[in-house]
């Protein structure tokens, strides 16, 4: 599993551009490539092979109107070029999620990570505490072993109690 927080993607309609006949990646795109393709040496990213599934959260850098498709391209694009996956083609689940804007540049989130199973196929799950994919033994079994592990762990100071509602640890 990769984690990785990228500068935020310029849009599609200012990563290409047309000169004459031929479409071309901008300037702005060209650097945004650049930016993600050193960040992922930086972090000495080996390249996944297999289906994938990608998980991005974008925090704007301001309150402007956007869609949220807009920015998927340049993202995706830059992180193939810079070795994150081979192919963009690999991505077979790809969920992107708008949050409110990040103080001054904007960035956004990405976790990609390999699918044990074909998708699909019976036993394939998406663990709900870290969102790592991993085999489930059944319909109950959303929690992966190490979170299984990690929840034992923890104390049980609070006692279910079926109905009522919480906030911050107090019956509501």
């Amino acid at each position: 599993m990769i984690r990785l927080t990228l500068p935020y993607p310029p849009s599609v309609n200012h990563y290409w551009r047309h000169v004459g006949n031929r479409v071309l990646i901008s300037k702005e795109g060209r650097k945004y490539r650049a930016a993600v393709s050193s960040l992922l040496n930086r972090k000495n990213v080996e390249t996944l092979t297999g289906d994938l599934i990608v998980d991005i959260v974008v925090y704007p850098p301001d309150r402007r109107r956007r869609d949220v498709d807009n920015c998927l391209k340049a993202m995706l694009d830059s992180m193939q070029w810079g070795g994150a996956y081979e192919d963009d083609s690999q991505i077979v689940r790809l969920t992107i999620e708008k949050r409110e804007p990040a103080p001054k540049a904007g960035n956004a989130e990405v976790v990609i990570q390999r699918i044990p199973a074909p998708m699909g196929k019976a036993g394939f799950r998406s663990c709900l505490r870290c969102d790592e994919a991993f085999v489930s033994t059944g319909p109950g079994n959303r929690i992966c072993e190490n979170c299984t592990c990690i929840n034992d762990l923890l104390p049980s100071s609070l006692p279910i109690e079926r109905g009522s509602k919480r906030h911050n640890g107090e019956l509501m």
